[in-house]
């Protein structure tokens, strides 16, 4: 938790930086922080940061002050940095999409489990594990399809991709077992394990001269 509210402060700290001059730029700074924290945030973050505003919405709303700006701006905080890691968890995510739908368009299996190859060979540290989220997220839909829990259209595409879904997910799990995606991914955990190390160092710096 101390971790994830540093990365929450670091945010915070570009989004309310004098220097900006306007939204906009506030706005650009933003996002190219949360750009480069991106390996940071994970799904254990991601969930922190929802259970953060939960808990800061009701705890204001039990002492009736959720619209008073001179009680929420905490709140009005999380729900900025909250806004921003998702628009950039979305970016990737619908970029990891494209490279699954260019898998599913070659006519043979051979074809697609070439390509595959070829993506993961060449994938970026910081993408791996979130390309397996895609695919596990996609290969799950399958089941929604079935039960009709999704939309009839979407049901329908989904239902007629069945095999080349059913190969994708064989495949990735071939191709990126447990030990190579460790592997892969070892520069990501490595950068953000540092990040998160700097960020709590900095933090004990600062709580060290407040003491002084």
């Amino acid at each position: 938790e101390a971790s994830h509210l540093e990365v929450i402060r670091s945010i915070c700290k570009v989004a309310m930086d004098p220097q900006h001059a306007t939204e906009e730029e506030t706005a650009f700074a933003l996002t190219d922080a949360v750009r480069d924290m991106r390996p940071m945030l994970d799904d254990s973050f991601v969930a922190y940061l929802k259970y953060a505003v939960a808990e800061e919405e009701g705890r204001l709303a039990r002492a009736g002050y959720l619209d008073d700006p001179d009680h929420n701006r905490w709140l009005f905080v999380l729900k900025i940095v909250q806004g921003g890691v998702y628009r950039e968890l979305a970016k990737s995510v619908n970029r990891l999409i494209e490279h699954v739908w260019y898998v599913l368009r070659m006519e043979t299996k051979s074809e697609r489990r070439m390509l595959l190859e070829q993506l993961i060979d060449v994938m970026p540290t910081m993408d791996v594990r979130p390309f397996l989220t895609v695919v596990e997220g996609i290969s799950s839909s399958l089941g929604e399809a079935s039960s009709g829990d999704l939309p009839k259209e979407e049901a329908q595409i989904l239902g007629g991709m069945t095999n080349k879904l059913l190969q994708l997910r064989r495949d990735v799990a071939e191709i990126l077992p447990p030990e190579r995606v460790a592997e892969m991914s070892r520069g990501a955990d490595e950068w953000a394990a540092a990040q998160r190390k700097r960020l709590m160092e900095a933090r004990d710096e600062t709580r060290k001269r407040l003491r002084n």
